[in-house]
């Protein structure tokens, strides 16, 4: 008996071909799409992540705020709590800053909270309270793309206010001194009921947390 071997028609290989052609595309789709995906929900994680920890650490400046004035390049010191300094959205003094090292310094941390020209949310601190030399000062980016960053305080009276100014109340005290420092200071300034904090992202949208003051 004879076998006669027979081969593909020219039409059944170009069907192949095109089919497999086919399989190829869709798989690169596939696995192109897949790698953006992964890259979407990375950048959403991050920037979650981020948020919730500079979230966290502004909840946990303001809450531990301490009523004392730092020194400033001028004859008057900076506010214990500023809601307009001069590069950054505000600063304030806080206490319980950790010491693990027992290192010769105060308890108490002047922070600065800054939104850059980049969209860059970043905390700032002085390695020593009265320390006003921006070259000395140690920085951390929390959240990055970020739209806006804006606070409002309220008063005694339960107002919202946009900026919060203690010259007024002040001016009626008697002057007395900044510890370690030879500028002259006034006591303590009321200072906010609460703190309002918004963070705008394009990722993650829009957040808001009240944080009591006392």
């Amino acid at each position: 008996m004879i076998f006669r071997q027979r081969g593909f028609t020219l039409l059944e290989a170009l069907v192949a071909m095109a089919i497999f052609s086919f399989i190829g595309v869709a798989s690169y789709s596939l696995l192109a799409s897949t790698g953006r995906l992964k890259e979407s929900g990375d950048a959403g994680y991050r920037s979650l992540s981020g948020l919730q920890l500079a979230m966290r650490q502004i909840e946990e400046d303001v809450s531990q705020f301490a009523p004392r004035p730092v020194a400033a390049a001028g004859s008057e010191p900076d506010a214990a709590i500023d809601a307009s300094p001069d590069d950054a959205v505000f600063a304030l003094t806080r206490a319980g800053w950790r010491n693990p090292l027992s290192l010769p310094r105060s308890g108490l941390q002047r922070v600065e909270w800054v939104l850059d020209e980049d969209g860059r949310l970043l905390r700032r601190y002085r390695r020593d309270i009265d320390d006003n030399d921006p070259e000395e000062r140690v920085e951390r980016e929390y959240l990055d793309g970020v739209d806006a960053f804006e606070l409002r305080y309220m008063d005694d009276n339960g107002k919202w206010l946009e900026d919060w100014s203690t010259e007024a109340s002040a001016a009626s005290q008697a002057p007395g001194s900044v510890p370690g420092t030879g500028a002259t200071a006034r006591p303590p300034a009321p200072v906010p009921v609460a703190v309002e904090v918004k963070i705008s992202q394009a990722r993650i949208g829009e957040v808001n947390r009240v944080i009591p003051l006392r």
